[in-house]
C-alpha cells in the first residue's frame, strides 16, 4: 500500500461530508462513515487507480490520508493529488464565505449548523456532464441506479485484495462505441440514451475540447455546449458548479434551489427563477456556495435533522 497525506483548508467537516452522502448516493463510492473512510476508483490518465480515502484530524485541522495498492510514477501520483484535491474542494477558504453570509439572519443559521460542508466535485468533466444528463427530471434515488448501470455496462472494473469489485466511470470512447439500444433495457429514457451517447462522440471526434472549457469564461462554457442536442443551460450551470468547481454559479430553474429557498426564508411560496435570480445578485461571488447550504437544508430536513436555531 501507498500512502500519504493531503493537508485539507480548514474548516473541514468530514460529519457534514459523509451526511450528504446519505441523500446523494454516488454508486462509485463504497462509504464506511464509521471510520470515516471512503473508497472508489479515480482515473490516473486513462488507467483505473483504486484508491482510499480515510480523514482523519478534525475540523479546524483536517487531513486526508490517501492509500492505493497500484504502482504510481511521480506524474501519476501528482495527478492523482491533482485530482482528489479538487473532487474534494481541499483548497477553498470558506471564511469569507461566510462572513458574507451571516449578513442575513436566515443563512447565518446555516453557516453555524452546516460549518465546514463543502461540495464534492466530479472527478472529469465527461463523467460530470454524463451525470447531469442522467439526472435531469428524475430523483436522486433513480439517477444513481442508472449510473450505476451505466458504470456496469461501459464502465471498468477494478477488484481489490478482497475481491471486492469496484467500477470507474466509463471513457468517452466506451460510452461512443454504445448504441441508443444498449442503454433502453437499462430504463434510459430514448432522449437521454441519445443525448449521452452524442455528447460522448462529440468529444471523441473533437467537436468538444474538454480542456478548452478550463480556458473559458462561465458564459463562454455555456454558449459552446448548448450547441450540443439535449444539453440546455441548467445542465451547463450543474458542469460549471459540479465538473468545474466555479464559484459564482446559480443554477436557477433547479426545483430543490427553489424549494431550499422557500424552506429557509420561511415563504409562502415557491420563488420563480427570476424572483431567485434577484435574490443571488447579493450572494455574488460566491453563489455555488450559497445554493449548496440552501440545498443541504432541504437535505436535513430530508434526513429528520433539527437544523433550525
Amino acid at each position: 500500500m501507498h500512502a500519504f497525506q493531503i493537508p485539507l483548508m480548514p474548516p473541514y467537516s468530514f460529519e457534514r461530508l459523509f451526511q450528504r452522502l446519505q441523500t446523494h448516493p454516488d454508486p462509485q463510492l463504497e462509504v464506511q462513515a464509521e471510520n470515516n473512510l471512503l473508497r472508489r476508483v479515480f482515473r490516473v490518465g486513462s488507467r483505473p487507480v483504486l484508491t482510499s480515502l480515510q480523514f482523519v484530524g478534525s475540523i479546524d485541522q483536517p487531513v486526508l490520508q490517501v492509500g492505493t495498492t497500484s504502482a504510481l510514477s511521480a506524474e501519476e501520483r501528482d495527478e492523482l493529488v491533482r485530482t482528489i484535491r479538487h473532487v474534494f474542494c481541499a483548497d477553498l477558504d470558506l471564511l469569507p464565505i461566510y462572513e458574507q453570509m451571516q449578513e442575513e439572519a436566515e443563512l447565518a443559521v446555516l453557516v453555524k449548523r452546516f460549518r465546514g460542508l463543502r461540495l464534492m466535485h466530479d472527478s472529469d468533466l465527461f463523467q460530470s456532464m454524463v451525470k447531469t444528463i442522467i439526472g435531469q427530471q428524475i430523483n436522486l434515488t433513480f439517477a444513481a441506479n442508472l449510473t450505476q448501470r451505466l458504470l456496469a455496462l461501459a464502465g471498468d472494473e477494478v477488484v481489490d485484495e478482497r475481491g471486492v469489485k469496484f467500477l470507474a466511470f466509463p471513457t468517452a470512447e466506451a460510452v461512443a462505441r454504445l448504441a441508443v439500444e444498449d442503454l433502453r433495457p437499462l430504463q434510459f429514457s430514448q432522449r437521454k440514451a441519445e443525448y449521452i451517447i452524442d455528447y460522448a462522440r462529440a468529444i471523441v471526434d473533437g467537436t468538444v475540447e474538454l480542456e478548452r472549457l478550463w480556458a473559458m469564461e462561465d458564459e463562454e462554457v455555456v454558449a459552446h455546449l448548448t450547441a450540443l442536442r439535449g444539453i440546455g443551460r441548467w445542465t451547463v450551470e450543474c458542469l460549471l458548479m459540479f465538473g468545474m468547481g466555479r464559484p459564482n454559479l446559480l443554477p436557477a430553474a433547479d426545483i430543490g434551489l427553489r424549494n431550499g429557498i422557500s424552506l429557509v426564508y420561511k415563504l409562502d411560496t415557491k420563488p420563480d427563477e427570476k424572483e431567485i435570480r434577484r435574490m443571488g445578485e447579493r450572494w455574488e461571488p460566491w453563489r455555488s456556495i450559497y445554493s449548496l447550504y440552501i440545498w443541504e437544508a432541504v437535505g436535513a430536513v430530508k434526513r429528520k435533522e433539527v437544523w433550525e436555531e
